[in-house]
């Protein structure tokens, strides 16, 4: 073999040495990945259920817009306030579900509503209660979870002293205290409100809490995008168009309705308890 041929041939070698990884590593990389939209949540169910492959249906509705626009969404549960601080710097893209207060306007970007959330009352069916206004709350002992906000005129009545506001850490609490006659009313979003009573009371007490109509205040629920990524406007145009494109169609109407299931179920437990009972009632 001549000098020029062992060359060449150990010159070919190298290269196939030093190419041979880098055209292995390209093949190992999938052309059509997408862009990951990471998002950072935690449990609040009906709305978000942590335990589900979707993470419940506001979730599903987050994962399914993005999939549509190209992107794939990183879901990542930490603690609430851990969330907005990580979206305020930057290190996560986005936040969900929350309310879009102008304080939040002013750090965040807000997307466009996603699902009306409704507070209100609830109390032990049996008892009287009626109210229009937070003045007409005088006289009762409301159930409160710490770090809550349940609105304006609410606040300014507890600050001053007007109203009796009894907080806690956890909601599941303020659920049972309610069940057994502690306190008297305990505010909460009404779908989040039963999703509690199906998940912390036993069946045959989902029927003794019920809900007041009226509405301690009503908002919508947004993903909130960070500043200070660099692509917070982008994401949150891609996600409207989509998310947009899901009202007209009704669908998306459909896809919030399973946050509506707990409602249902305990309203039926309660009937059929008083089915059963009328029945009882007949038969002796």
């Amino acid at each position: 073999m001549s000098h020029y041929r062992l060359v060449c041939s150990g010159g070919l070698a190298f290269l196939a040495a030093v190419l041979f990884p880098l055209s292995q590593s390209f093949a190992d990389t999938d052309p059509a990945e997408h862009p990951v939209v990471e998002i950072a949540t935690g449990d609040w169910q009906p709305y978000v259920d942590t335990s589900l492959p979707d993470f419940g249906p506001m979730g599903h509705i987050i994962k399914l817009a993005f999939a549509r626009a190209g992107y794939d969404v990183e879901f990542n549960v930490y603690p609430w306030t851990r969330n907005a601080q990580f979206v305020a710097t930057g290190e996560q893209d986005a936040m969900m579900p929350y309310y879009c207060s102008d304080a939040r306007a002013r750090k965040y970007l807000c997307s466009l509503p996603i699902v009306d959330g409704e507070q209100v009352f609830f109390y032990r069916r049996g008892d009287h209660f009626d109210w229009d206004s937070v003045a007409d709350l005088q006289g009762y002992t409301i159930g409160a979870t710490l770090g809550y906000f349940y609105g304006q005129p609410f606040e300014r009545a507890e600050k001053a002293g007007e109203i009796t506001v009894k907080r806690i850490a956890e909601d599941a609490g303020n659920v049972r205290l309610l069940a057994h006659g502690r306190i008297d009313l305990y505010p909460q979003d009404r779908a989040v409100g039963y999703g509690m009573i199906r998940a912390v009371l036993p069946k045959d007490q989902w029927g003794s809490i019920t809900h007041d109509p009226h509405p301690l205040h009503r908002k919508s629920l947004h993903l909130l995008f960070s500043r200070k990524t660099g692509r917070g406007d982008e994401l949150m145009a891609q996600f409207n168009t989509q998310l947009q494109a899901m009202r007209e169609s009704g669908e998306l109407d459909k896809l919030l309705e399973p946050i509506y299931e707990d409602q249902r179920a305990v309203h039926r437990a309660h009937s059929a308890a008083v089915h059963d009972d009328e029945a009882s009632g007949v038969a002796e």
